[in-house]
């Protein structure tokens, strides 16, 4: 996927995947492993096999918002030839008008393009940088603007993220 609907359409089959009941995703996808605060998976869809990370923040702000739940995941989709796609849903629909978002590693900032409640890294250019700061990094802080105005930043430790993306790398070769 090179294209940025294309990256759309793609994270919105796996938002789709994810939206599933916790009990349909364990019949669906197959753990890898649970790394401090990343868990990897494999599973497969019309495009064939895929494999993610997904995390959760340890901090969200502002404190008792109330939102649907906050996942981060990096998706590598064997069956499409892509790598490192990396979206964030963040539990409420972005404000449509002025949809921005972005996410930090150590304070290195990368912008993100919002559809729904749901923001992708806005180049693809950016993605195989991103990871190697992601697997380096200590603290990853996604920002972003809902429908009504409110201002969230979610707060993710990266503990565990180089474990979890050496899983999908082997699983999804």
């Amino acid at each position: 996927m090179t294209t940025k609907t294309g990256r759309l359409l793609a994270g919105l089959t796996l938002a789709a995947f994810m939206a599933v009941a916790p009990v349909a995703q364990a019949q669906q996808a197959t753990e890898l492993g649970t790394f401090n605060a990343w868990s990897a998976y494999t599973a497969s869809d019309a495009s064939g096999q895929l494999c993610f990370i997904i995390g959760e923040p340890s901090k969200s702000e502002p404190a008792g918002a109330n939102r649907d739940p906050i996942k981060f995941l990096i998706v590598h989709r064997k069956g499409m030839g892509s790598k490192n796609e990396a979206q964030t849903q963040i539990g409420y629909p972005y404000n449509s008008s002025d949809a921005k978002a972005s996410v930090s590693i150590d304070g290195r900032s990368y912008t993100m393009a919002a559809r729904g409640s749901t923001a992708w890294l806005a180049s693809a250019g950016d993605e195989a940088g991103f990871v190697t700061a992601f697997k380096a990094g200590s603290q990853m802080v996604v920002r972003g603007t809902s429908q009504r105005g409110t201002n969230t930043v979610d707060t993710y430790s990266l503990s565990g993220a180089t474990a979890a993306m050496n899983a999908i790398d082997a699983a999804c070769r």
